[in-house]
């Protein structure tokens, strides 16, 4: 447990952010969208992309976080939600079925590249991930630490967006499915862990 009541820290937020949100499961689309397009159009694309992106995912996130408050939904209620939420996406990793809707999206030479990239980023776990964190957020200062990591995971999809032919190379593959498989693990022990701090919780409440 952390200051505050938290379970998450920053080193947790950081790997429940890069499982939900980072690039794991964009290389595919983003090497098929950026597959005839030249280094220079890869770099500019993946800048349009985090300037975009970022405002976009903070507003989305202070927005629904604005409609749960309206709601009057319990905080233990939420963060069961959360730990469910994150122990599904987990195992989706775990077993190897992808976590974004990759088998809906159109072929890539029939789609604007930067409409693709952002479409793929903000899927429903990133929205969902983000909401429950900044809803269950007492302070500020909590607050602008969730938005801090959610920048860097942010900055690390549009580097892999940069670096695609890089990181879908052989070694880049290997690379990535033993880094998936590790945070995996990692953030399907935290869920747990939120699961049950969230039901024991409410088992004592009065």
């Amino acid at each position: 447990m952390h200051p505050h009541g938290y379970i998450l820290g920053a080193s947790e937020l950081f790997t429940v952010f890069f499982v939900m949100v980072g690039p794991l499961e964009h290389l595919m689309p983003f090497a098929r969208t950026t597959q005839n397009m030249s280094v220079k159009q890869i770099g500019v694309l993946s800048v349009k992309t985090f300037l975009i992106i970022v405002p976009v995912m903070i507003v989305m996130g202070l927005f629904g976080k604005h409609l749960l408050h309206e709601w009057r939904i319990p905080i233990l209620v939420l963060e069961l939600t959360a730990g469910v939420v994150f122990f599904i996406t987990a195992l989706k990793i775990l077993v190897g079925k992808s976590g974004t809707f990759e088998e809906d999206m159109p072929k890539a030479e029939v789609m604007d590249p930067l409409t693709m990239a952002l479409k793929v980023i903000i899927n429903p776990y990133a929205c969902g991930t983000l909401i429950v964190l900044l809803s269950i957020s007492h302070e500020i200062e909590r607050t602008i630490l969730i938005i801090i990591m959610l920048t860097v995971i942010l900055l690390l999809d549009c580097l892999a967006l940069r670096y695609i032919r890089v990181l879908m190379g052989k070694v880049g593959q290997v690379i990535m499915r033993i880094l998936g498989a590790v945070l995996g693990i990692m953030q399907a022990s935290l869920a747990a862990t939120i699961i049950y701090s969230s039901l024991k919780m409410m088992l004592a409440a009065p």
